[in-house]
């Protein structure tokens, strides 16, 4: 944690970094809001020391700084907390305006992080779906969203792909071909109990994946590989739009792997729907 940190390194700073840090460490709150200046005539110090003091931190400038922690405080907030600060910073718009607004600000300082989602993990988790005995889609609150819609669409394909209860996930374990996957897929704060699966499925010698938001996620760190999908919050929601457009990277991938078998299972299907007048 960039707090933690600040803390450790607040002994080798100057003194007049060290009364920069130290009134941020004291009012962490305000800080995240404030400017560089702000922040130097509030600690008796200057808007040069706060800059030199986010260098020595190991980051390019203030702005940087600030975004970093204030993404940290972000995701640490519980979901009472995120509907605390989103109501008050609202303006004197109406909500559904100003809900909006911060969708899309959120969404465009979102979307260079995108870079992360590398084609190449895309692939690998699609590769290693298609020759899987079995899939095990772990994903818990608001990503049990993404894991029903990534079965759903696995369905058309795959007989073997499930959803664990979680009570019962020791079970599916002890019954899993040994050429299993399972896939956690959660976002800040993460789940433990998520965690705790993956790392079940990893000791019992299954392959693990993860699918996530960075490097930094606890589930990353212990899966055997990751996808990494940008997440966002305005509110106390989170916002899926990045997460569920990385799953449809992935699903259509499985397509492509398949080849002909896809498309054959495809015409089936069709079948099946026009048959059960599925569709009107």
């Amino acid at each position: 944690m960039i707090w933690d940190q600040l803390k450790d390194k607040i002994d080798s700073l100057s003194r007049a970094q060290r009364l920069a840090a130290r009134y941020m460490l004291d009012n962490p709150s305000e800080s995240l809001f404030m400017t560089a200046q702000q922040i130097g005539v509030r600690s008796k110090t200057s808007e040069a020391t706060v800059f030199r003091l986010a260098t020595s931190l190991g980051f390019p400038g203030f702005p940087e700084f600030k975004e970093a922690l204030q993404k940290e405080a972000k995701n640490q907030l519980s979901t009472f907390g995120r509907l605390a600060e989103h109501r008050a910073l609202e303006t004197h718009e109406t909500t559904a305006d100003s809900v909006y607004g911060n969708i899309i600000s959120e969404f465009e300082k979102a979307v260079p992080k995108l870079k992360l989602t590398d084609g190449g993990s895309v692939k690998k988790l699609a590769e290693t779906i298609c020759s899987a005995d079995s899939v095990y889609l772990i994903g818990l609150r608001s990503a049990r969203s993404l894991a029903i819609y990534m079965q759903y669409y696995l369905s058309w394909f795959f007989s073997n792909v499930y959803i664990p209860e979680n009570d019962f996930f020791e079970n599916y374990l002890v019954s899993a071909p040994k050429n299993s996957v399972v896939i956690g897929i959660s976002f800040p704060r993460y789940t433990r109990l998520t965690l705790e699966c993956v790392c079940a499925a990893k000791k019992a010698g299954l392959k693990t994946a993860a699918i996530t938001d960075a490097p930094s996620s606890p589930l990353a760190g212990v899966a055997d590989m990751a996808v990494f999908a940008p997440c966002i919050h305005v509110a106390h929601i989170d916002l899926l739009m990045m997460p569920l457009g990385v799953a449809n990277c992935i699903l259509v991938e499985v397509a492509e792997q398949l080849g002909p078998k896809a498309m054959e299972r495809l015409s089936v299907l069709e079948q099946a729907w026009e048959d059960n007048n599925v569709y009107c």
